[in-house]
């Protein structure tokens, strides 16, 4: 055999020149490893045990500090050298290093994933110049309510008597039928007034923006399109520009596009001027919302000081004419965003409590493998390597475990980003910003270096406290079961417990809420039928009406006599979901015909006895029977309700009950012309069952419906319900027939069930983003209380097989290690409960029919994590069980 003098001269040579690297370095420390352990146990102390090591494989005896300096390029020679060693380290152990990747991309990926919508939504600025200094500003009224829309009469106070803002503009948003050279389609259009683009700061990318002469009543239309509509309909903005298109009879020329990514309002497809229609004059009719820049210097809170001035001395001037008593301004993106927030809140916590499991269960991990290298890291320290690059090493391993992590995580957050936009109930704005981007990048490597520091930092901690001896002469196993190790191993379990328990309890009381809206009774019926949604054109005169009319009476009969359809009806705004809720006030008549004008109905209004609040709906005769709306007392309408005969309206039940409690308004006379501009009186000749209109966990608010085809103004948008089995089989038939009666109507259809399940798409988003972390986490917990348990079998094997030579059963071994797992269960369940109980109470807003601490929640899921825990601490307990004493005792 070759002399091992000989032997280490020529490869330290070939270390010195560089001509090898790799495991060799790792070979010659197996040897001085070997040597120094062997002298260890003869007695020598650590130093001598180093020097003779060194002397053996070296040829001469030196000094600490040479040392150093002579096998640095053996050992640790900067960040490069301990990165590749640490990926060499991690090969060696590919089980430990891929369970440790993919959980910690897991918990990254989490992060990230949140970290986009977050950044998408609420942090990124909005894509128009000096965009913070764009505001909405909204009428506030006397109970302190903030309104979106805003009246007329007072937007143009603001911008006369206001000095705070540089440019003030109204709009008004709808679903339009447009048709033309293109396929009848329907799109969102949107009014705005003259300073709308001054606001926005935003031209076209080709055209212009509207002209002084097109911006008055009685101009000729023309209108500005999105790059995304003029790319659907013309192939490309350029293609868009100076065609014709038709909305009604109204035929508009393309002027402009504007460029990718202006989306304001959110979803608009044809920007129109408001200038085309009439003036209101009403201080009551909300039909327009208020978008205004601040002046160059001004903050927003001067600007609100100066609104707020305006408005209240409007509301002394107006009295009971303005329904505004003041005004409030609010930054777009803040308007834009304030209803997700919450959810996006939600899912920031969960994602934090995710990442925290997962690095306690990479901390488990990394102090089980610092264990067993004890007497690697020993060595190193004995034959020259100082306690800082021993840290360095550890910490390098820990960053390259946490860099691959990272990579996981960002694939992870890219796949998860586009399945939470194909979820998307559509309530979440600026989703098209929602991407994997540099920052995002940024802030995965950040959290990457942060989880690195953290998981090096915990194994450094309990590596460095060993002294040099008791590396080599306790045993490994006593190492890695320490009393103080496995403390800190069972604390990080508990931390696990308690985190998850946390997680589940929010997804418990979530799901449960969520049961408890499915089983709301909304009024109506949600089976076997299908919503159709018509949009025409507002009629400009009487033949344009007639046209309309046409068009309605038309399609419920056609619709009527489809095979297998039993009830259709139609309704100016469908329930949950609608497009808007008209609400208004009415006034109590002591006969049909007191009111004549709109000065009548002003006068009377003064009268708080005559006068009632309720929401205003036009319906058909069949609508009730359609929906399954049931008559509560009196009669619905019938086919002798028609233009000519006596107006005649159905109540809702509330209205009946809050407005002639205890008394019959059957008989009675009210009138609602400020809804639809017909002074004629209403009759109450019947009253129905409640709706629940604006939501399903909404109250159901008073509703009065008027009979389509005795009001002037009937309905041009507005949905038709069709009820018969199989409406799937229904609907092309239904197409078919609005194509035949007017090829140039386009036509949305849905079943009555899918736009149920749409008004709750917001709260199952919240549902499933909170369970899936939810349940990653309980993976993650169980999977660390098996570790902990599997370890401590592995370290009590003597012990084990001690007992169970001396009497002990199988059941007493079980019972002894599903215990250690119960007894972790116990306490984090309890820190857990705390915490959820602390956690939780911010739910409540979210919460419908449940209360924040809900007996049945917590307990299902400490009935789960319990389950959880005792399942991942049977497995290793008992394969422990079926193995033999004489075995166990020779292992």
């Amino acid at each position: 055999m070759e002399n091992p003098i000989e032997w280490w001269r020529r490869f330290a040579a070939l270390f010195r020149r560089r001509e090898v690297e790799g495991g060799l370095e790792e070979e010659i420390a197996f040897h001085i490893e070997q040597q120094i352990e062997k002298n260890l146990r003869q007695g020598m102390a650590p130093e001598a045990a180093r020097r003779d090591a060194l002397l053996r494989f070296g040829g001469v005896e030196r000094t600490r500090e040479a040392t150093r300096d002579e096998y640095r390029p053996v050992l640790l020679d900067g960040v490069a050298r301990d990165i590749r060693y640490g990926v060499r380290a991690l090969r060696r152990a590919p089980g430990f290093a891929l369970t440790s990747v993919l959980t910690l991309g897991l918990g990254i990926g989490a992060a990230v994933c949140v970290f986009s919508i977050v950044n998408g939504v609420l942090l990124k600025p909005l894509p128009y110049p000096d965009a913070d200094r764009i505001v909405r500003v909204l009428q506030v009224s006397e109970d302190g309510g903030v309104t979106e829309n805003v009246s007329e009469p007072n937007f143009r106070d603001w911008q006369a008597e206001t000095r705070s803002f540089s440019a003030m503009a109204e709009i008004a948003q709808g679903l339009v039928s447009v048709y033309g050279s293109v396929e009848p389609n329907r799109a969102t259009m949107t009014l705005v007034s003259r300073e709308f683009f001054n606001v926005m700061q935003v031209r076209p990318i080709v055209g212009r923006t509207f002209a002084p002469d097109e911006l008055h009543e009685g101009a000729v239309p023309t209108a500005i399109v999105s790059d995304a509509y003029a790319r659907r309909l013309f192939g490309g903005a350029r293609s868009a520009l100076g065609q014709t298109l038709n909305s009604g009879s109204t035929a508009f020329t393309i002027i402009g596009v504007m460029p990718p990514g202006f989306d304001y309002p959110s979803r608009t497809e044809i920007w129109m001027p408001r200038e085309l229609e009439p003036e209101q004059t009403s201080r009551t009719a909300h039909n327009f919302r208020a978008v205004a820049r601040l002046a160059a210097g001004v903050t927003l809170e001067q600007a609100q000081r100066e609104i707020s001035t305006v408005s209240r001395a409007l509301k002394a001037k107006y009295g009971e004419d303005t329904w505004m008593s003041d005004a409030t301004v609010e930054r777009v993106q803040d308007r834009m965003t304030r209803n997700v927030r919450p959810t996006l809140y939600l899912l920031i916590a969960a994602a934090a409590l995710l990442f925290i499991i997962t690095c306690a269960n990479v901390s488990n991990l990394l102090l089980a493998r610092a264990a067993t290298r004890q007497r690697e890291l020993a060595v190193r320290l004995a034959i020259g390597a100082g306690r800082m690059h021993i840290v360095r090493q550890l910490l390098c391993e820990s960053l390259v475990l946490c860099v691959a992590g990272g990579f996981v995580g960002v694939l992870i957050a890219y796949g998860s980003v586009h399945g939470l936009i194909a979820i998307d109930p559509g309530n979440l704005p600026r989703v098209n910003e929602i991407v994997v981007d540099w920052a995002v990048l940024a802030f995965a490597f950040a959290v990457s270096v942060l989880s690195a520091f953290l998981l090096g930092a915990v194994t450094t901690l309990r590596i460095g406290r060993r002294d040099l001896r008791s590396s080599f002469t306790e045993s490994q196993r006593t190492m890695a079961g320490g009393r103080q190790s496995q403390r800190v191993r069972d604390g990080l379990v508990v931390a696990q417990i308690a985190l998850t328990l946390v997680l589940l309890t929010g997804a418990g009381l979530l799901t449960r809420s969520f049961l408890q809206l499915l089983a709301v009774d909304t009024g109506f019926n949600t089976d076997d039928a299908l919503v159709l949604d018509i949009a025409l054109a507002p009629p400009a005169n009487d033949g344009e009406r007639s046209r309309n009319t046409y068009f309605r009476e038309r399609l419920l009969e056609e619709l009527q006599s489809l095979p297998g359809v039993t009830a259709v009806g139609l309704i100016n705004d469908f329930p949950l979901g609608g497009r808007w809720y008209a609400n208004g006030l009415f006034i109590e008549m002591t006969h049909p015909d007191e009111i004549r004008s709109p000065e009548d109905f002003d006068r009377l209004g003064n009268v708080p006895e005559r006068v009632g609040s309720a929401g205003y709906r036009s319906a058909s005769a069949g609508y009730f029977r359609a929906m399954g709306i049931p008559l509560i007392r009196g009669r619905l309408f019938e086919p002798g309700d028609g233009p000519d005969a006596a107006h005649v309206a159905l109540i809702s039940e509330s209205l009946a009950r809050t407005k002639w409690p205890n008394q019959d308004p059957i008989g009675r006379f009210i009138q609602f012309g400020n809804m639809d501009g017909d002074v004629r009186g209403l009759r109450v000749i019947g009253i129905v069952g409640d709706v629940r209109e604006i939501s399903p966990e909404a109250i159901p608010s008073p509703i009065i419906y008027t009979h389509y085809r005795q009001r002037r103004n009937a309905p041009t948008q507005f949905s038709v319900v069709v009820r018969g089995p199989r409406p799937g089989n229904i609907a092309p038939a239904a197409q078919r027939v609005v194509r035949d009666i007017d090829p140039t109507v386009p036509v949305a259809i849905r079943t009555v069930k899918q736009a149920m399940e749409q008004s709750m798409a917001g709260r199952r988003f919240s549902l499933v983003l909170l369970g899936v972390f939810a349940t990653a986490a309980l993976l993650l917990a169980t999977l660390g209380i098996y570790g902990v348990i599997s370890y401590l079998v592995t370290q009590r094997t003597r012990e084990i097989g001690i007992r169970m030579a001396l009497g002990a059963n199988r059941a007493d071994v079980l019972r002894m290690i599903i215990g250690k797992g119960a007894m972790l269960a116990g306490i984090g369940g309890g820190i857990g409960l705390v915490a959820a109980l602390a956690f939780t109470r911010v739910l409540q807003g979210m919460l419908f029919g449940v209360r924040a601490t809900d007996p049945v929640a917590f307990a299902g899921v400490l009935v789960l994590v319990s389950a959880a825990v005792l399942l991942a601490s049977y497995v290793p307990a008992r394969r422990a069980s079926r193995v033999a004493p004489s075995m166990t005792l020779r292992d």
